[in-house]
């Protein structure tokens, strides 16, 4: 976990910071403390609850954010939203999809996750691969990262793969390529170009109030979250 331990590093000195608000909703989980961090919610295996459910607020947030750590996917991805409110979220305020566009022609692309603008990518691409855990008609297992990132020019990856531990050999299968983390699970934080990114697209959630009356009203695509704007970095 060496993705993990330096993400984890980054935020070490906001010792004093504590948990004042959080809401794990049916898509999304947000922590508000230094900033406020977002992560998709993962429910992992049947009845899993939060050891300590109803008694997080006024936590210390590195307490929290060290459960990124975790193998229990609804306990991580608290740990991520409580890292992502310890990170500013600095970047330009771009559209990161029409990069990925922009760039795609004549290349073999390689998705991590299903992403809605994946059509249209596909059809401008030479070549397009989409990776998910329980994969449609004309998709691929996270398995088959191995053979085909190898082979792509452009690979784009959910930021919510911090969750379950795969991120970094992603990264690693993807040195020396465009290298895209996006989603508003991603934590805005250099340490992901040490290990690999290229360009790292989050958010910057600017009305948390609206975010919240968002996420507790069960919104799950990111279209339709209120309270949030693009960020982007660029290696």
């Amino acid at each position: 976990m060496k993705l993990v331990d330096a993400l984890l590093e980054s935020v070490s000195t906001s010792a004093d910071e504590t948990i004042r608000r959080v809401m794990v909703g049916l898509h999304w989980i947000s922590v508000e403390s230094k900033f406020t961090g977002m992560a998709h919610t993962f429910r992992g295996r049947e009845g899993a609850e939060l050891e300590d459910a109803g008694n997080i607020l006024g936590k210390n947030v590195l307490e929290i954010a060290d459960r990124l750590r975790s193998w229990e996917p609804l306990d991580a991805g608290l740990g991520l939203a409580a890292l992502c409110s310890l990170i500013e979220p600095k970047g330009e305020n771009v559209n990161v999809y029409d990069y990925i566009l922009s760039v795609a022609p004549g290349k073999t692309v390689t998705c991590i996750g299903r992403f809605p603008f994946y059509g249209k990518l596909a059809s401008t691409a030479l070549k397009a691969h989409l990776l998910e855990m329980n994969p449609r008609e004309g998709e691929l297992p996270p398995f088959a990262a191995e053979e085909v990132i190898p082979e792509s020019d452009l690979v784009v990856i959910t930021g919510t793969t911090l969750i379950n531990k795969s991120l970094e050999r992603l990264l690693e299968l993807s040195r020396g390529k465009i290298c895209v983390v996006l989603g508003p699970s991603t934590p805005m934080s250099d340490v992901l170009f040490d290990f690999g990114a290229t360009v790292i697209g989050g958010v910057e959630v600017v009305e948390s109030e609206r975010l919240f009356v968002s996420l507790m009203q069960g919104v799950k695509f990111y279209h339709k979250l209120e309270g949030i704007k693009p960020v982007a970095r660029f290696r």
